[in-house]
């Protein structure tokens, strides 16, 4: 069972070889036209950057420079967010998501992950909101998500624009223990790998606990 000690020492996974992942998902956005990427992944273009929504802000990409920024601070993001929001631009054809929502062990290799993503998403939410829920809902709309009418607490969450997280719990009582649920739009795959789904699952679950303290 994780305790709010366990909680507070997370961070999101370290992964190896970023700067060579960067650097192949540039070398891949590069050869398309970021017109026809913007219009397919819901971003923009202004003033020669390609600005991507991302939960309750932007990243900024400096189509010159090939740097992110994250708009609400105006800080360089992080190299994992940046690489992550490449996969995303350089995967997307326009696909929205239908609303089919399924369970991180139903996609490919999401069950030999599932131990992992389950410390990282569904027992941080039990240990935070399991026993009152109602903070959650408050984090969410701070981060600009949909306040969802299933479980005790239920928030879809817009990663990017095309790819929704949704976080659900439901509270502990005398007879039952909390549950929580993590999942995703049937399409995530389109975009994601499972261990970019992890990672960013996380972020939204370390995002909500976050935001509910503020």
């Amino acid at each position: 069972m994780l305790t709010f000690k366990d909680i507070n020492k997370m961070d999101l996974p370290k992964q190896d070889n970023y700067e060579r992942a960067f650097a192949i998902g540039l070398e891949k956005f590069a050869r398309k036209d970021p017109e026809w990427i913007a219009e397919r992944a819901g971003a923009s273009i202004s003033d020669g950057k390609l600005v991507v929504p991302h939960l309750n802000t932007n990243l900024i990409l400096d189509l010159k420079g090939k740097t992110f920024c994250v708009q609400e601070t105006g800080e360089e993001a992080p190299i994992w967010l940046s690489i992550l929001c490449l996969h995303y631009l350089n995967s997307a054809e326009g696909t929205k998501p239908t609303g089919k929502l399924k369970h991180f062990r139903e996609f490919k290799d999401g069950t030999f992950y599932e131990p992992a993503f389950n410390r990282r998403t569904k027992e941080i939410l039990i240990a935070v909101f399991g026993q009152d829920p109602s903070p959650m809902i408050k984090a969410g709309k701070l981060l600009h998500g949909k306040v969802l009418d299933s479980g005790d607490a239920a928030i879809e969450l817009y990663y990017f624009p095309y790819l929704p997280i949704t976080c659900m719990v439901w509270k502990g009582d005398d007879e039952f223990p909390p549950e929580a649920s993590v999942l995703f739009d049937e399409t995530a795959e389109i975009f994601f790998s499972a261990e970019d789904m992890a990672v960013a699952a996380q972020m939204c679950v370390l995002e909500l606990m976050r935001r509910s303290r503020s």
